[in-house]
């Protein structure tokens, strides 16, 4: 652990990357940065999201709370101003705090501009991906003046409100950027660049949100959040982590800086998966790399609502008592606070009027996951409510147990346990308005 009582926190924030062991080696193949630094570093191999869409994912990461309870429960929906994220809890405490690209606590739709939530960030250069048409679009800005031509061939008309899907012509045009122009080589730039610039005697957090789906801040066309990556900006957001690494070197801040790479939610196998809360979309790389500390990988459960408790229990900051999160790491030793257990929930509109509700429950080696909808059916052939799954002898999740009368108690068991999960996340800070 860092020796000072503050230590500088850089965050490394993919859109969309998945965990799982089938997708993570694959990705990891053009990603030679973070393959070593998962060496070096602690690794959890069984980390989730609470929720496999974008802005939900990423409002519970940065509060530490159920989407339940934080309210930003779909995409187009805005984080509640008076939810505390851990990024304000940090400048509260005295750091100085920097945005580069993504956040997304906010709809973004229609090409929509992302406020800022007051009080967080001292500088952010916002960047929703690099189709993105906001006027505030950071990158767009810098490349239009940096490169016009190649700007113009990216966007040949002014930009329509109404039709928020990218063209092919858009995404060759955009794939056919040399890597110096790239979205993610801009984050990684202008991330370096303001830790370059910072003075010695206050902490900082810098947040690189780097962007490797398919759909470039664009909408889906398929109207499904869900998307593969896209590996050549995979290979520039590795890049873009060396180049943060090496200006930490640079600045003989290697000691004083905990550098943390993680996904706010997982990834679609090209369209391989037939369910929203499958192990590829729920699951997400952590990797959490302090100065001094050995590497080590845990397979244990634990969920990104447990990030933000983590960061402000590395810069020695109190917690609000508000958070369901608990921090994964003991600050006095090795030790690795486990969690046990993950509920991950989807709660969306689908496009046909009906609903798309799913709730599913990690435990040990075993997945119980509830369609309580008819819009949306776990994937198996009888359109069940209730499906099973044993992850380690079927890590595809094709074989459903429900019905055999082997896993009759396991399920029984389970069917308990994500009652009590639901229970254990309800907000409870509110006050009783009537006597009980």
């Amino acid at each position: 652990m860092p020796a000072v009582s503050h230590p500088n926190i850089v965050l490394c924030l993919f859109d969309s990357l998945s965990g799982s062991d089938r997708l993570l080696p694959d990705n990891l193949s053009c990603m030679p940065v973070l393959s070593d630094l998962l060496g070096k570093s602690f690794v959890f191999t069984r980390a989730y999201t609470p929720n496999p869409e974008s802005s939900p994912a990423r409002a519970s990461l940065f509060t530490g709370l159920d989407p339940c309870v934080h309210g930003l429960w779909t995409n187009g929906v805005t984080l509640p101003a008076i939810e505390q994220t851990f990024v304000r809890t940090l400048a509260q405490a005295g750091y100085a705090n920097y945005l580069a690209g993504r956040y997304q606590l906010s709809g973004v739709s229609q090409w929509t501009t992302e406020a800022i939530r007051p009080g967080e960030f001292i500088q952010a250069d916002w960047a929703h991906g690099p189709l993105h048409r906001s006027r505030q679009n950071a990158y767009l800005v810098w490349l239009q003046n940096e490169a016009p031509d190649r700007y113009s061939v990216i966007f040949e008309t002014q930009a329509n409100p109404g039709d928020t899907k990218a063209t092919q012509q858009q995404v060759a045009a955009l794939q056919a950027l040399p890597d110096a122009l790239s979205f993610n080589h801009w984050v990684g730039e202008r991330t370096a660049g303001w830790i370059k610039d910072q003075p010695a005697n206050q902490p900082f957090l810098a947040i690189a949100g780097l962007s490797v789906g398919q759909h470039y801040g664009a909408e889906s066309p398929e109207g499904s959040d869900s998307e593969t990556v896209d590996k050549t900006a995979l290979s520039q957001a590795d890049a873009a982590i060396e180049q943060i690494r090496d200006q930490i070197d640079q600045s003989q801040l290697t000691d004083d800086t905990v550098l943390i790479i993680v996904a706010a939610r997982g990834n679609a196998n090209a369209g391989e998966n037939n369910y929203s809360l499958h192990e590829d979309e729920i699951r997400v790389p952590v990797v959490i790399h302090s100065p001094g500390q050995a590497g080590q990988v845990f397979d244990s459960i634990v969920s990104t609502i447990d990030l933000a408790p983590t960061i402000l229990k590395l810069a020695n900051v109190f917690s609000p008592r508000r958070l369901q999160g608990t921090s994964i790491l003991n600050a006095d030793s090795a030790d690795i606070i486990h969690r046990g257990w993950n509920l991950s929930r989807l709660r969306r509109n689908r496009v046909d009027g009906q609903n798309d509700w799913q709730t599913a429950l990690c435990v040990d080696d075993m997945k119980l996951v509830v369609s309580h909808d008819t819009g949306g059916k776990p994937g198996n052939s009888n359109n069940e409510n209730i499906s099973l799954y044993k992850l380690d002898t079927d890590p595809l999740e094709q074989n459903n147990l429900a019905n055999d009368e082997a896993y009759a108690p396991e399920l029984e068991h389970l069917i308990d346990q994500m009652i009590d999960a639901r229970c254990a996340l309800e907000d409870r800070t509110e006050p009783r308005v009537a006597e009980f």
